[in-house]
């Protein structure tokens, strides 16, 4: 099982580079390779969920593999560094993982539908899909990066290539704002490894490290055992969480650096938006938990009260915005906004229910997004059109996928019984307890979500059909898997949340346990 994670990374490329070993009149054979790409590793990834070892406070990384690609000796202060490649997951990981998993399988089987240079695009595909993966499962700063700057890359392709008439603006704004995230990104680990590098060897007089002389470290798991034996100076906490917190900023599409999400998202093809929305922007926030609430407690509470507005202020921005688009995928867009500054403000409670209710926020958000992006899409391949304005009546020529849109829809308004409930719930009584007025402001964006979404609904759906719209063909055999999958995982969460929450709440009581939660 050490090399389960090895393997959903590796797969996926193997895939990639099958593609281009066929030919590109083989259309049939790519979409097959380009599918088993996407679901052996989601069935390793479910393996991997199942035989994660629960109950009490859970701690360290499970299925951990590593082999070194780099030594460099007397990298800084005499001490050597290992670079390596490294994976492992703990209850925050690998439910990502799996939802990693989850997207990508239905995001290859929508792209059945790619008629045009299909060998590329699942080429592409695979990569970013290993990307995915290899982001989430990452136990060295080195490994995580890499995986990173690689989703870049594939996104940017997909982007460019499928996309619509302004694909090429939305695919290189992508890039400059994503990349410069980046940057900055790599600016707090390498901050983050240089100075607990220098507080362990001061520590190393009076604590016993095993893995000394290799106190110079990207690996996260000896970080975080670093983080647990002592901890940065307060003055070197606060700047280093500023730095990661304006990366999480810029790679979530918050306020003030939203405008490149809904011009991606309105130019993206259906399967790569579901990857985009329902995946990679989940990334930000794992960053934000992974890192700097886990090595930066400090930091998250001198400053907790900043993060906490600009999650009111994205929530209701997000909202606001979401109701005057005209257009699905962009609703969708400040859509996801508005629920990950939630995500935002639950993190800054610090509390155990608040960070549980934000990975279960990550989760539901990501099932729920991609259900939206495959819904609408499936209507726009048959009306032509995502606007509202040139839509209405279509549940009566397209009941099904008219349904699963309604659910959708009410899953991410937070219907009781859909995961997006118990999501919202948690992250509320967490946040709450810390922050009742910034809260209740919070509550705000759950009402004007309910507005711009059966608003959209109704327009979508209901009132006259049009002319045009006559006989149209309703949910086909191949996209009944996506709609009953994505629907099946909703309600599951919804009605038994504990589905999620028993891999999640061990490891979320460690970390509040760490920071005084």
């Amino acid at each position: 099982m050490a090399n389960v994670l090895f393997l959903t990374v590796l797969i996926p490329v193997i895939a990639a580079l099958l593609v281009l070993f066929l030919s590109s009149r083989a259309q049939a054979v790519i979409k097959g390779v380009g599918l088993l790409g996407a679901l052996i590793p989601a069935l390793f990834a479910l393996v991997a969920y199942i035989e994660f070892h629960r109950g009490g406070v859970t701690t360290g990384l499970q299925y951990p593999f590593a082999v070194t690609w780099l030594t460099v000796p007397n990298a800084w202060l005499n001490m050597p560094l290992n670079i390596q490649l490294a994976f492992g997951a703990d209850g925050i990981s690998l439910p990502l993982v799996l939802l990693t998993g989850v997207v990508s399988v239905l995001a290859a089987i929508r792209s059945f539908k790619i008629e045009w240079r299909v060998k590329a695009h699942y080429f592409w595909q695979m990569l970013l899909v290993a990307g995915l993966y290899g982001v989430f499962a990452a136990s060295d700063l080195f490994t995580f990066f890499f995986f990173l700057e690689w989703t870049l890359v594939a996104c940017y392709f997909l982007i460019g290539i499928w996309g619509n008439e302004r694909r090429h603006y939305a695919a290189t704004k992508f890039l400059i704002y994503r990349g410069i995230a980046s940057v900055v990104l790599l600016a707090g680990f390498i901050g983050l490894a240089y100075e607990y590098a220098a507080q362990a060897l001061t520590a190393s007089s009076i604590i016993y490290f095993p893995y000394a002389p290799h106190l110079f470290t990207l690996s996260i798991g000896q970080l975080l055992d670093e983080a647990s034996r002592f901890s940065l100076p307060s003055t070197v906490q606060g700047p280093l969480f500023l730095v990661f917190l304006l990366a999480v900023l810029i790679e979530e599409a918050f306020v003030p650096f939203h405008t490149w999400l809904p011009d991606t998202h309105e130019q993206s093809d259906t399967s790569t938006n579901m990857l985009i929305g329902g995946v990679l922007m989940k990334v930000g926030l794992y960053v934000l938990l992974r890192f700097a609430v886990e090595m930066l407690p400090e930091g998250l509470a001198k400053y907790g009260m900043l993060v906490g507005v600009l999650g009111v202020i994205s929530i209701l921005y997000g909202a606001f915005a979401a109701i005057a688009q005209k257009d699905w995928r962009r609703l969708i867009a400040f859509s996801n906004i508005s629920h990950m500054g939630l995500v935002l403000l639950a993190i800054a409670s610090m509390n155990v229910i608040g960070l549980q209710g934000a990975v279960f926020m990550l989760v539901s958000s990501g099932l729920l997004t991609a259900l939206l992006f495959y819904t609408v899409g499936a209507q726009a391949e048959r009306t032509k059109s995502f606007t509202f304005s040139t839509l209405g009546g279509l549940s009566k020529s397209l009941p099904v996928i008219s349904g699963v849109l309604l659910v959708a829809a009410l899953g991410s308004v937070g219907l009781p019984g859909l995961s997006g409930f118990i999501s919202e719930f948690s992250l509320f009584v967490g946040s709450f307890a810390v922050f009742p007025w910034l809260s209740a402001i919070a509550t705000l964006g759950m009402i004007f979500a309910a507005l711009y979404l059966l608003y959209a609904m109704q327009r979508t759906t209901f009132g006259p059909q049009r002319v045009e719209y006559d006989g149209l063909v309703d949910a086909r055999a191949s996209e009944w898997v996506p709609l009953v999958v994505l629907v099946a995982l909703v309600v599951w969460i919804g009605v038994y949340p504990a589905v999620l929450g028993d891999v999640v709440h061990g490891t979320v009581q460690a970390i509040a346990a760490r920071i005084g939660g």
